[in-house]
């Protein structure tokens, strides 16, 4: 099994600690994981960060990888660390107050934005504001098609999210824009559960890998200090 999103007591709202994550994942039988806790900017400002050289030597220390989900809004700019073996661009903000489909393309809009002009290997959640809000992504297809590209084009990877399962009934994203991956030639992804409590690792990645099989995506994985891909049997 695989869960590349998972967050330590190193992100500002992890639960849980390292070696309980190594114990957990053993007991579970995940053969490829990885840490990746918060580093956001928002509005110009740092707001989430970690001890970055402790959280080095604690992976180094444990022979993992030293992951990271670097977020941005968009706004003046973001300086990210150097040093990384895995980085998730997780785009989290939105405005509530629209109407559904405008927060939907609001949302993508500024996900295009930062795509463009940030470097990552993964991109996290797409559709992220389904989680907690009445948003219209399917009204802005037109978007989600270029973000794809984009993916495509660059041979960047696509997440699939699985915390969106016990929030609002679907992965992030959705089977429907996952398929639309895999129409335009999207065949890297990868999983995660998005855990911040040890007792949430490994939540609905058996029961989305088993939907997604007809696709035969290749499942991206960091072994050392690289990425490899894997396809399920």
């Amino acid at each position: 099994m695989i869960d590349m999103h998972l967050h330590s007591t190193f992100s500002y709202d992890g639960k849980a600690e390292v070696e309980d994550i190594i114990a957990q994942v053993q007991k579970l039988g995940i053969n490829h994981f990885c840490i990746t806790d918060h580093y956001e900017y928002e509005n110009g400002k740092l707001v989430h960060d970690f001890n970055v050289e402790e959280y080095f030597l604690t992976m180094d220390k444990f022979d993992l990888p030293r992951g990271a989900e670097i977020s941005w809004d968009g706004v003046k700019e973001a300086i990210f660390p150097e040093g990384f073996d895995y980085l998730l661009l997780g785009v989290h903000r939105y405005d509530e107050n629209l109407p559904p489909d405008e927060l939907a393309r609001d949302y993508l809009e500024r996900t295009l934005y930062v795509m463009e002009r940030v470097e990552f290997h993964t991109l996290a959640h797409l559709d992220y504001p389904a989680r907690y809000a009445n948003a219209d992504f399917k009204a802005n297809r037109d978007l989600i098609e270029k973000i794809l590209r984009f993916l495509v084009a660059r041979e960047k990877i696509l997440e699939v999210n699985t915390a969106g399962l016990f929030k609002h009934g679907k992965p992030n994203p959705d089977y429907w824009i996952l398929e639309m991956y895999w129409d335009l030639g999207g065949r890297f992804i990868t999983i995660g559960s998005d855990a911040h409590e040890v007792q949430h690792i490994g939540r609905g990645i058996e029961e989305v890998m088993s939907k997604l099989r007809r696709f035969n995506f290749e499942y991206v994985v960091v072994e050392g200090k690289k990425l490899f891909t894997k396809k399920l049997r």
